[in-house]
């Protein structure tokens, strides 16, 4: 039920940006591991090169499945170790209806900008 499930909202801002295609590459390597993450619902990584900022939306299940997230190895040592700096929690939400309109199950070649421009055009 999407009234039980929760939004993490998370920036990265590196004082070195990396490059989009080097972002993607660093996503690419966890995507196996936030797919089988149990409690996760959805995860959108998304890149701003303009601002120099990267992050994460999130939809949990529910708060427990969040908070027991931001509790985690995961969160507290990997993610920095892996990027060398902490996300900045935006803000916690309750999220509203959520529409996927195309299951995506792998990393590689799930990005929109990857997309033709017939997969782009609104339906």
């Amino acid at each position: 039920m999407v009234s039980e499930k929760k939004a993490l909202w998370v920036v990265f801002r590196p004082e070195d940006p990396e490059s989009v295609d080097a972002m993607r590459e660093k996503f690419l390597v966890s995507y196996e591991a936030f797919r089988d993450m149990p409690g996760l619902f959805s995860k959108v990584w998304w890149c701003d090169p303009e601002r120099g900022e990267w992050g994460a939306m999130y939809i949990f299940n529910s708060d427990e499945d969040l908070q027991e997230y931001l509790r985690s190895d995961r969160w507290l040592s990997k993610v920095p170790q892996k990027y060398g700096y902490r996300p900045e929690i935006v803000a916690v939400l309750d999220p509203g209806p959520i529409l996927y309109k195309k299951a995506v199950v792998e990393g590689e070649g799930s990005w929109l900008a990857e997309l033709g421009d017939e997969d782009r055009r609104p339906r």
